[in-house]
């Protein structure tokens, strides 16, 4: 596959879908979901073979929005724009592009949906759901859609979780894996901070136990949970780089107890949105799920986990990113070299730390795109 010669340009018309499987969808924990919905968008042609799909997983409080509007009112576009569209890093001249939502996530059903045993939302009777089981529900929508090879997926954080459950829990239909700022297991301090957040949304009197559908919702608690998480991606340079200590319009210190630099104006913008960024239980279940993910536990060794691995993986850590730090990444990345799986590990410089993957992409896709050409089947190659 040579790659045409494009300017980035406007992403193509979002195509926003929701697919709906009668189940039943066997769980980690036992249990089973007997029908559910997966909520997609893709943008793109998928080829006459399929073998131009790319898989996006999002991150945790990200979705299937990826790229471009639903609508000219639109204030925003999707979460990985600069990375999604004509001559961009997943090139839509080139690649059909989709993106879910994960179980117990946004337009996918999850809690806030209608149990169809009760008629009412399912709060928290929805089965605790884990990265191997959304992995399961995406195949099943891949397939759907007629394709058995993925040319490749692609992941950062919570998503990149996804992208390398992918390659261990179908190993056949994936050809190329990006996996990006993600361990092999989720550090105890992470869950702490996760703790921190499930008590601020649980302590919210409207939270309800769970069963506020209807109701004003635990908004607040919601607030100062994301509010908690800001120093997860943001780094300690990334902050002093965007706000210093400058004061709110300039102004001199007035000595009050109310907000009067800009890093808290942010935060306080963050706490009050007026459309809350997910549904409260939708964020505790896939908290949940991160802190599940242990590849050495799940499997015994790390050894054993990535030993289905067949597809050709791309690691990405930065250097700052205290949360998953490259000598973690490179675990997986020295495991798959001795077995013998084609891998690389790339680490970038970036101040924003564990967000750099979503906010500085220009950077990401030097390393991403040769990759993926590279990895691109051999035209009438079946096997490729």
């Amino acid at each position: 596959m040579t790659r045409t010669a494009s300017a980035p340009g406007a992403v193509p018309a979002v195509r926003r879908r929701t697919r709906h499987f009668p189940g039943p969808l066997p769980l980690a924990s036992g249990l089973e979901l007997r029908a559910y919905d997966i909520a997609y968008e893709t943008y793109g042609r998928l080829a006459p073979d399929g073998g131009n799909a790319v898989l996006v997983c999002h991150s945790l409080t990200k979705g299937s929005h990826a790229a471009g509007r639903h609508t000219p009112l639109d204030a925003q576009p999707g979460w990985w724009d600069a990375a999604i569209g004509p001559g961009r890093m997943l090139d839509t001249d080139r690649y059909f592009v989709i993106c879910a939502d994960v179980l117990a996530g946004g337009g996918s059903t999850g809690p806030a949906s209608t149990d169809p045993a009760t008629g009412r939302p399912y709060g928290t009777t929805f089965p605790v759901v884990t990265i191997e089981d959304m992995v399961d529900a995406q195949y099943r929508l891949v397939e759907s859609l007629g394709i058995t090879r993925l040319h490749a997926v692609v992941g950062g954080c919570f998503g990149g979780q996804q992208a390398i459950q992918w390659a261990i829990s179908h190993p056949d239909a994936v050809r190329n894996a990006v996996v990006i700022g993600t361990a092999p297991d989720t550090s105890p301090h992470t869950v702490a901070i996760f703790s921190v957040m499930r008590h601020l949304i649980r302590s919210d009197p409207h939270y309800a136990d769970g069963d506020y559908y209807g109701g004003p919702g635990p908004v607040q608690g919601l607030g100062s949970a994301l509010v908690a998480a800001v120093p997860l991606w943001m780094s300690r340079d990334a902050m002093r780089q965007r706000f210093a200590r400058r004061t709110i319009g300039g102004l001199g210190l007035r000595h009050t107890l109310r907000p009067e630099f800009e890093v808290e104006a942010f935060l306080d913008r963050i706490a009050h949105q007026q459309q809350p960024a997910i549904d409260p239980n939708a964020l505790l279940y896939l908290m949940r799920a991160e802190e599940y993910f242990d590849l050495p536990g799940r499997y015994g060794s790390l050894e054993a986990a990535l030993e289905p691995v067949t597809a050709r993986t791309l690691f990405v850590s930065y250097a700052s990113d205290w949360r998953y730090p490259p000598e973690e990444t490179d675990a997986m990345h020295q495991v798959l070299l001795r077995q013998g799986t084609y891998s690389r590990h790339a680490v970038l410089d970036s101040a924003l730390g564990h967000g750099g993957f979503i906010y500085e992409v220009p950077t990401l896709a030097r390393e991403v795109q040769p990759f993926l050409d590279a990895g691109a089947p051999i035209p009438g190659d079946e096997t490729s």
